[in-house]
Formats: C-alpha cells, sequence, structure tokens
C-alpha cells in the first residue's frame, strides 16, 4: 500500500468540498515561500478551472523572487469577514501562522489543511497532513491526480516551483523519486528549469548583496565551528535600504560554510523581537529546537520568534544548543 492510499480518505473527502462548493479562500503561512506560493497559486488555477470563485489572501508582500508565478487572479492582503464553502491553509504547520487573522477564519467557513511539516497541529476540520512529502506540492500534485485533472502550464509552472524550492533545487534529503518524478512531469507539461532556477536564484536586487555582506560580518561559529550565528537588525535595513524580504536564503548562505552543521539567522522584527531561521545539514533537528519557542518546521529547516534584545536572544539559542 503506497503512503497516498492511506490518505485516501481525506483527498476524497476535499474532493467532494471542491466538488460542492462554490467559493473559496486559500492562504499559507507568513513569509511565503517557493512551496507556499507555488502551493496556493496552483489551487486556484484549478478552482478557476472548475468554474469556481477564490480568493488568495496573504497577509505579506509577494516575495519579489516569487513575483513570476502566475496567478489567476489578485492577491489579496486584507481580509474583510466573509463566508466561504470552505478555506484552504495551504504549507501551514500551526494557524497562527497565517497571522492575525487565524483567530477569525473558524468562523468564515470550515477549513482545509494540506501540509507536510512534521509539527502539523491538525486545526482543521480536514486534515491531509504528510510529513513524508517533499513538499505540500508534491501532495497537490496527487490531489489532483485524484480528481483526473489536467494540469495547465499555469499550474505547472507552480507545481515545479513549489517542490524545485523546498527540496533546495532537488540537492535535499526531502528531494525523493517522487519529486524527480514530479519535476520531470511538470517539465514534460512546458516548464523550463533554466528559467525557473534564474527566476528564484539569479534575479536579485543589488542591494541584497549589500545587506548580505552586512551580515557576514556579524558572522561567529561555536562548538568547534559545528554552530554558525549571524543577525540582521532593523539599523542594517536601513543602512542598505533593504526590507527582510531581502533576507531569504541568507541561512542557507550560512550553512555552505565548510564544517557547520547549523545555520541559525536571526532578524530584527520588532524593537525587541527576532525572528529565527534555522538550518541543518546531518542529524541535528532544527524543529525540535523550535519548537520550544513555539516555532517549527522540518528537521533540517525550521523557524521560530524569540522576545528580547540581541543579546538576550542569542543566550536563549545558546542554552537551547547547549554553547557555554
Amino acid at each position: 500500500m503506497t503512503r497516498f492510499s492511506r490518505k485516501r480518505p481525506m483527498l476524497s473527502q476535499i474532493e467532494t468540498t471542491i466538488r460542492e462548493g462554490k467559493r473559496f479562500l486559500i492562504t499559507t503561512h507568513i513569509d511565503p515561500d517557493g512551496d507556499a506560493l507555488g502551493s496556493v497559486f496552483s489551487l486556484a488555477w484549478v478552482l478557476k478551472s472548475l468554474g469556481k470563485e477564490s480568493v488568495v489572501y496573504l497577509k505579506d508582500q509577494m516575495p519579489y523572487r516569487y513575483d513570476f508565478l502566475p496567478r489567476p487572479n489578485p492577491v489579496i492582503h486584507r481580509l474583510a469577514h466573509e463566508k466561504y464553502d470552505a478555506i484552504f491553509v495551504l504549507d501551514c504547520g500551526d494557524l497562527s501562522r497565517v497571522g492575525q487573522v487565524s483567530d477569525s477564519l473558524h468562523a468564515m467557513g470550515p477549513l482545509v489543511n494540506i501540509d507536510h511539516h512534521e509539527t502539523n497541529e491538525a486545526f482543521a476540520r480536514i486534515n491531509l497532513v504528510d510529513p513524508g512529502a517533499s513538499s505540500t506540492g508534491e501532495i497537490l500534485c496527487n490531489l489532483y491526480a485524484s480528481m483526473k485533472l489536467d494540469v495547465t502550464e499555469e499550474m505547472a509552472i507552480n507545481l515545479y516551483t513549489a517542490v524545485f524550492t523546498d527540496t533546495g533545487s532537488l540537492r535535499y534529503d526531502n528531494a525523493s523519486v517522487a519529486a524527480y518524478a514530479i519535476c520531470t512531469e511538470m517539465i514534460e507539461l512546458g516548464v523550463k528549469p533554466s528559467y525557473v532556477s534564474r527566476m528564484v536564484y539569479e534575479n536579485h536586487p543589488k542591494e541584497r548583496f549589500r545587506l548580505l555582506g552586512e551580515v557576514f560580518c556579524t558572522l561567529r561559529t561555536f562548538d568547534n565551528d559545528r554552530i554558525a550565528m549571524a543577525h540582521v537588525t532593523a539599523d542594517m535595513f536601513r543602512k542598505t535600504g533593504t526590507d527582510r524580504a531581502h533576507t531569504d536564503g541568507f541561512a542557507e548562505e550560512i550553512k555552505q560554510i565548510r564544517g557547520v552543521e547549523v545555520a541559525i539567522l536571526m532578524r530584527q522584527v520588532d524593537e525587541r523581537r527576532y525572528k529565527i531561521s534555522m538550518r541543518s545539514k546531518g542529524t541535528v533537528d532544527v524543529a525540535e529546537i523550535c519548537n520550544r519557542f513555539d516555532g517549527g518546521g522540518h528537521k533540517n529547516a525550521a523557524g521560530c520568534q524569540i522576545d528580547g534584545d540581541l543579546e538576550a536572544v542569542e543566550r536563549e539559542l545558546k542554552k537551547a544548543f547547549n554553547i557555554s
């Protein structure tokens, strides 16, 4: 029995929800990445192809590196209290990660939770959660196959981007046979891998590199160079004319250092609050560390927020990793 055949009841429930409904809300987590956005927009295209109405809500603005992704309707960033036949929450392990509107979503319609995070809290009426999947995009591919839908070129580039980016360009341990097969199928449907790669990884404004230089100047290593930490502050954003969107991928840059097993980026989001991005290679489970701070994610990629000034936040992280 395959992994997804065991998910058949959930797939059927979601298919029924889509077939019987008329109007849907689709959303994902704050600071959306390629998997989140590719998943959201692919589903919006599916609903459009079925003659359904959908609204895509993102708390944050679209990250510039994913602006090339085709979408069937504008994205909204303010959400009025309205009723929907269902609300799809994609790639989100914790409902609060949607943003402030999370408290009101249950009153707006039944929630459908589609995700692959190990730390998912099964917060919805329907929970299709598969930690064994490479990405939420992979789960959606199986949903669309179950529904016997034709994948259009617009859907394909979104699904390819979802799987490609969440597997680190097919370099991470979650780059499974299924992930490769999906990417191959999307290429056969017209996706140009070089174009996606160029837009995601080779399309940054020069200000991002000025900020990266500032961040690398804060880099320090601990525990015989196994753990690397760096930070970005509000002053650094002002100095370089950048914002948080420009820090996307910084933790991965730090992880590339020889000998580093855990890369930690501390990004200031308020006067006394820092968003922590952790990446690991090897056996270190950064999701378990982030869970201690009410965060979550995957074994090798996770995040959380910690309150306090920079020194206090760094002390908390050192304590979590038993660094003296």
